[in-house]
């Protein structure tokens, strides 16, 4: 099993438009997404993946981006009973879902493995400030670093978590 060699001295990876995100979890080997096996943009022979889960953290702003959120959707409910679904169109996104969007990480190995984001999930009503990024092809076994480098907007943030393979 793979253990964690070392990460910033805090689980916070980023601190975005007020709110810090941290590394929630990993896991080194899962299935691809469907959506990728049926991409046709997405030819590149990828048989395994990984993941891992980022968090913010709850403070402030995310309370009052919760709370914009509720007021929003509770005037989408009653407009769409009024005035149906052709007028009220979509329910309002989560606060979170552009939030997470402009997070991500480059990632490397000692093999020099070149990996690729293929997908993720953001937000959902049950845990709404939560991300999956899904990366191909998952470590070779042959590997014996995986390092997470995380970018917000773009911009490498200075945190880094280097996983020990070889455990």
């Amino acid at each position: 099993m793979a253990r964690m060699e070392s990460a910033p001295h805090d689980p916070i990876i980023a601190v975005h438009q007020g709110v810090d995100v941290s590394i929630a979890g990993i896991n080194l080997s899962t299935e691809l997404p469907p959506w990728h096996l049926e991409s046709e943009d997405c030819d590149v022979g990828f048989t395994s993946s990984f993941e891992f889960t980022l968090r913010a953290v709850p403070n402030e702003m995310t309370r009052q981006l919760d709370a914009d959120f509720s007021s929003k959707k509770e005037a989408w409910k009653a407009q769409l009973e009024e005035r149906g679904a052709s007028i009220a169109g979509s329910a309002p996104p989560l606060p979170s879902d552009k939030f997470f969007e402009r997070i991500e990480a480059e990632v490397t190995d000692d093999l020099g493995t070149e990996y690729m984001w293929v997908g993720g999930e953001t937000a959902s009503l049950e845990s709404p400030w939560e991300a999956t990024w899904i990366y191909a092809p998952a470590p070779p076994q042959e590997a014996g670093h995986l390092v997470l480098d995380f970018i917000a907007e773009g911009l490498k943030t200075g945190h880094s978590c280097t996983l020990d393979l070889r455990s």
